[in-house]
């Protein structure tokens, strides 16, 4: 009785990071709380205008960790966008509160096969105002590998 073993074509580590993300993290403001949208990159709507949103997008090729090829590993880019407060700064306390949320419910978790981990001493990007879209975003690195793997 073998392990099976994932497909490169049936591994969607973006799309599955995004479901978990989805409507998962909340922000609190003045007008109550609400809940964050979360997209694989080919799935982000056109025009999105919502105050907060994250992406996952791939970052890199996937690697084989096994000759023949079989248990697998990749990297996804974790891009969390917040809009930016009325005087172009960064709105620094709620994008910590959802970087803790975001690790609170990826990081050294499995969904559909997938391990996930986020080490936010790797981070790609730190929160960073966009002047040109009105939004500040931090971007991750977020490792994954198919679970048999780990």
């Amino acid at each position: 009785m073998g392990i099976a073993m994932m497909n490169v074509n049936d591994i969607m580590a973006d799309k599955t990071l995004a479901t978990m993300l989805d409507k998962v993290v909340k922000v609190k403001t003045s007008a109550g709380e609400r809940l964050v949208r979360a997209y694989a990159d080919n799935e982000l709507p056109q025009g999105v205008s919502a105050d907060e949103f994250i992406v996952v997008s791939n970052n890199g090729y996937i690697k084989s960790l096994t000759k023949p090829i079989g248990f697998l590993q990749g990297y996804l880019a974790l891009t969390i966008y917040c809009k930016s407060n009325s005087d172009g700064t960064a709105k620094r306390r709620r994008i910590n509160a959802m970087l803790e949320q975001v690790m609170l419910a990826v990081n050294e978790r499995t969904k559909d096969g997938i391990y996930y981990e986020i080490n936010l001493a790797e981070m790609i990007t730190p929160p960073t105002v966009n002047l040109t879209n009105g939004y500040a975003v931090c971007v991750l690195s977020a490792k994954w590998r198919n679970q048999a793997s780990k």
